[in-house]
């Protein structure tokens, strides 16, 4: 039995996703977002089965959420991982899914200068 062709160009771009994402897969990406003092990270790993598509996190003494951190089209899908360098501070922070259910959120976690805070995200709260 022979493909079609609409069934081979969807099976060679099935393929050619899969290819990308294997190659994405663990890779970190720190993105200083254009602060002179960042000095320390903030780092995310997803260990869940679920698609984190909304990160919003803030210095503690900032009674708002910043923007969403990974903007429109950006999300840490399991067994990936995405940092941020930042200035040593408080903060508060907060995962969401796809359709904007919290799937962890945290206040007043410390990152000190020149370390590396590390929130792994295992399963919803």
């Amino acid at each position: 039995m022979t493909m079609d062709r609409a069934k081979r160009w969807t099976l060679g771009m099935l393929v050619a996703g899969a290819v990308a994402l294997a190659a994405g897969c663990g890779g970190r990406t720190v993105i200083v977002q254009g602060q002179a003092s960042a000095n320390a990270e903030f780092l995310i790993v997803n260990e869940s089965s679920s698609t984190i598509c909304y990160v919003h996190f803030s210095p503690t003494t900032d009674p708002n959420w910043e923007a969403d951190r990974l903007g429109a089209t950006e999300v840490i899908n399991p067994g990936q991982q995405r940092g941020w360098a930042v200035p040593a501070d408080t903060y508060d922070f907060q995962l969401q899914d796809c359709n904007h259910r919290v799937l962890m959120e945290r206040r007043q976690e410390p990152v000190g200068s020149g370390q590396r805070r590390t929130v792994t995200f295992r399963v919803p709260e």
